[in-house]
């Protein structure tokens, strides 16, 4: 019931679409003939982006229920019964009595209801008519908001009661939060960044072999003298935790640099003038340092954005530099 209310109205603009709907099928009727195609035109627009906001609603459903593993509880047979009955009654969550729109609240009550009958429950109520329906069963703690569920000792009690250790899953949530952060925003660490890949490639020697010898011969080696630019920094979304509040997130790029090449033939840019620079590919981790303790806050009251903002954010080691061959 819930999955269905949040889909078929998710927003206020879809309700909003609906009531213009409504308002051109009755102008329909009232305008001359000659007007019927444009507001036709109109119409299909209107019902082209009320279905775009319907599927961005089921997908930011099946996506959350995905994340947080929710499960979808179907209403049991006698709860059709139990809801007309309270419907014709006028009582909690109708406001009055044949209240029609409390219909779909009154399923979800009649759901929670039955689950309270089963174990102890904690459930989250914004609607004033819906908790206190909810209240009248001793075994449902019910809370206005998650903000205040989380916060609760009485929910951190049965989380411990069932081994849920908190500071674990709130470093968890954290740690999270602040990869996603970092990779929305990373770019504006690409210079802090590009300097340590800088002084992590200068002055390293790569060994490749050149297609102009012998392949007996022993590898060629090419110095890197200075980094031109760092470039191209790919995030594929992994990291790892090793502790101690240091996060890694791995990476690719593709450096340019100026090298001493003595075995190499002689290189010409585009202008036909002698041309040192080469590219690397490296591979590594950015490391990100926060204080440990930052990340056993409560996720509740934690931003991904202030946790990077605290944060020391460097490139420490690379896992490869490859040379780029260049192209004959």
């Amino acid at each position: 019931m819930v999955a269905g209310e949040f889909i078929s109205t998710p927003s206020a603009k879809i309700e909003s679409l609906e009531e213009l709907r409504k308002t051109l099928k009755r102008l329909k009727q009232n305008v001359p003939s000659d007007l019927h195609v444009t507001i036709g035109e109109f119409e299909t627009r209107i019902e082209e982006e009320f279905d775009r906001l319907e599927a961005v609603a089921k997908q930011r459903f099946t996506e959350w229920q995905k994340r947080t593993g929710a499960i979808i509880v179907q209403p049991a047979a006698d709860h059709t019964a139990r809801v007309m009955n309270k419907y014709f009654a006028g009582t909690l969550p109708f406001a009055s009595v044949k209240a029609r729109a409390d219909i779909p609240d009154a399923f979800i009550v009649e759901t929670i209801l039955d689950l309270g009958l089963q174990r102890e429950l904690f459930a989250v109520a914004a609607d004033g008519r819906v908790a206190e329906a909810l209240r009248k069963m001793p075994e449902i703690t019910v809370f206005k908001s998650i903000r205040e569920l989380l916060e609760a000792n009485k929910f951190e009690e049965a989380l411990a009661d069932i081994h849920v250790d908190t500071e674990t899953e709130y470093e968890r949530s954290n740690i999270d939060k602040v990869v996603t952060e970092f990779l929305r925003d990373h770019a504006r660490f690409n210079r802090s960044m590009g300097e340590d890949v800088s002084s992590l490639v200068t002055g390293k020697t790569l060994d490749y072999r050149s297609p102009h010898y012998d392949e007996k011969e022993g590898p060629d080696e090419i110095y890197i003298e200075s980094v031109e630019e760092v470039s191209e920094w790919a995030f594929d979304g992994s990291s790892d935790y090793l502790g101690e509040g240091v996060i890694l997130v791995n990476f690719d790029a593709r450096v340019e640099i100026s090298a001493d090449d003595p075995m190499g033939d002689a290189w010409r840019d585009e202008n036909g003038k002698l041309d040192s620079s080469r590219t690397v590919s490296i591979s590594g981790a950015v490391s990100i340092s926060l204080d440990s303790s930052e990340l056993l806050q409560n996720p509740i009251n934690t931003s991904g954005k202030e946790l990077l903002k605290a944060a020391r954010v460097s490139i420490d080691e690379l896992d490869d530099i490859s040379l780029v061959a260049r192209p004959h």
